[in-house]
């Protein structure tokens, strides 16, 4: 489950528009998911799922959708792996920017409907787009050094390995100089 707070430009959190696929990856966050105000159920709270009964309300309203829309606070999204996960977090979030810019010029947003929106959405994460975007961010993060090379990395293919991807800072340090033997 990945919690993805910067859905802010979404307009469902506060203006009450659903959520609904503008474009073919976006279908990864379902059609119209679930809509959850913690202060229904739990009064005036810090805005953190922090207790058990939060959570477990949380988890009733997220049902079988791949996301649920938090009022006031952000989304919580879940796939069958950490990669599933990822891609559904960043492609809901660009399709909400889409519909929030469609919103914002005043015209109807037109979404893919439901069939359209089924079949995209289980294509999209069971073909190889999965496994390149995965690969294409994994690369992104490299070059930028924010990946910690002490972890264990995941291969493309989704097995551990023990090599980790350099960093930036790696990259920069000089080899030693190799020792000459006098004799």
């Amino acid at each position: 489950m990945a919690h993805f707070p910067n859905f802010e430009t979404f307009s469902k959190l506060t203006a009450g528009t659903d959520y609904v696929p503008v474009f073919h990856l976006g279908a990864v966050g379902g059609i119209r998911p679930p809509f959850w105000d913690q202060h229904d159920e739990f009064g005036d709270t810090n805005m953190l799922v922090i207790k058990p009964e939060e959570g477990a309300s949380l988890a009733r309203a997220l049902g079988d959708y791949p996301m649920v829309l938090m009022r006031r606070h952000g989304v919580t999204a879940v796939g069958v792996s950490v990669k599933d996960c990822v891609f559904r977090c960043i492609y809901s979030t660009r399709n909400a920017e889409y519909q929030s810019q469609a919103l914002a010029v005043g015209g109807a947003v037109a979404s893919l409907s439901r069939g359209e929106a089924e079949l995209a959405a289980k294509i999209n994460t069971s073909t190889t787009g999965l496994t390149r975007a995965w690969e294409y961010w994994w690369m992104r993060l490299e070059r930028a050094g924010l990946m910690v090379p002490a972890a264990k990395a995941v291969s493309a293919a989704g097995k551990r390995t023990t090599k980790a991807p350099a960093s930036k800072a790696a990259a920069r340090k000089k080899p030693a100089a190799k020792k000459s033997r006098r004799r």
